[in-house]
C-alpha cells in the first residue's frame, strides 16, 4: 500500500523535472534564435531542420597527426610571421640607405608660347639622364631609422614568439579537454548503468513490501542526475572537438582525414 507520502514525493519529482524542462526548452529556443541570427534567418527558422535531429556521436580518432604542422595556418600566427618578415625587410632597406645608389630617370613633355603649337614636333622635349644620391650630411638621420628598424624587429619578433607559445597552449588544453571528455563519457556511461540497476532493484523491493518509497525516490533521482551529467558530457565532448578544431587553425591533417573516413565507413 502506498501511503499519501510516496505519491505526495512521486508528484514532487514530476514537477521538478517538468520545470526543468521548461528551463531547457527556454534555452534552446533562445539559442536556435541565435544561430538563426547569425545565418540572417528569421526566429524559430531551424526548428524544421533540428527537431529530430541528434548530438552526433563523438569520434573515436580525430585526424590531428602533427599540431604543431596544423597550427601553422592560424591566421594569428600567420599575421605574426608576415609582420616580422617586413620587419627584417626594414632593416635591409634602412642599411641600404647607407650606402650611394645611381638610377637613371627621364621625363617626356611639351612646351610651347601658344596654344596651336602644342601639337608640333618641335614643342615637345625629352629629358634622360642619371642621378647620384649620397648619404652625407644627415645628421645621424640614418643611424637612428636603422636603430627604429631594429627595435620594430625584436618587437615583432618577441610578439611572434607569444602568438606561436599562445597557439600551443591552446592546442595542448584542447587536446587534453577532448581527451578528458572522452574519459568522463565512459565513466559516466557506467554510472548510468549502475543506476538503472539500483533502481530496478530498489523497485522490485518496494513493491514486494522489503523496502520503502524512499529507496526508489533516491534511486531515480540518481538515475536522473546519472542521465544530465552524461547529456552534459556529450554537449562537452562536441564542445571540445570544435575547440580543438580552432586551436589547430580550422583544419585537420589531410592524410588521416581520409584515413579516419574510410575507417568509419568500414565500421
Amino acid at each position: 500500500m502506498a501511503t499519501r507520502h510516496d505519491a505526495a514525493a512521486a508528484r514532487a519529482d514530476l514537477a521538478g523535472i517538468e520545470a526543468r524542462l521548461t528551463q531547457l526548452q527556454q534555452q534552446r529556443d533562445a539559442l536556435l534564435n541565435a544561430l538563426a541570427l547569425l545565418l540572417g534567418a528569421p526566429p524559430r527558422a531551424l526548428e524544421a531542420r533540428i527537431e529530430h535531429a541528434r548530438l552526433p556521436p563523438m569520434p573515436e580518432r580525430l585526424p590531428v597527426g602533427v599540431p604543431s604542422e596544423l597550427a601553422r595556418q592560424r591566421p594569428d600566427i600567420l599575421q605574426a610571421e608576415a609582420r616580422l618578415r617586413a620587419a627584417v625587410a626594414d632593416i635591409g632597406a634602412a642599411k641600404a640607405d647607407f650606402y650611394p645608389r645611381v638610377s637613371l630617370t627621364g621625363s617626356i613633355g611639351v612646351q610651347a608660347f601658344d596654344f596651336s603649337d602644342l601639337g608640333s614636333w618641335d614643342s615637345r622635349r625629352f629629358s634622360l639622364g642619371p642621378t647620384l644620391y649620397l648619404p652625407i650630411f644627415q645628421g645621424g638621420r640614418l643611424e637612428r631609422n636603422l636603430a627604429l628598424s631594429e627595435a620594430r624587429h625584436r618587437l615583432a619578433g618577441i610578439a611572434y614568439q607569444q602568438t606561436v607559445l599562445r597557439a600551443w597552449h591552446e592546442v595542448d588544453d584542447a587536446l587534453n579537454a577532448y581527451a578528458a571528455e572522452l574519459r568522463r563519457h565512459a565513466q559516466l556511461r557506467e554510472a548510468l548503468t549502475q543506476n538503472q540497476i539500483a533502481l530496478e532493484v530498489a523497485r522490485r523491493a518496494y513493491q514486494e513490501g522489503a523496502a520503502d518509497f524512499t529507496a526508489v525516490l533516491i534511486a531515480r533521482r540518481s538515475l536522473l542526475a546519472s542521465q544530465a551529467e552524461l547529456t552534459d558530457c556529450a554537449t562537452a565532448s562536441a564542445l571540445s572537438v570544435v575547440a580543438l578544431y580552432r586551436a589547430l587553425g580550422g583544419g585537420w591533417s589531410p592524410e588521416l582525414r581520409v584515413n579516419t573516413t574510410l575507417a568509419g565507413d568500414d565500421s
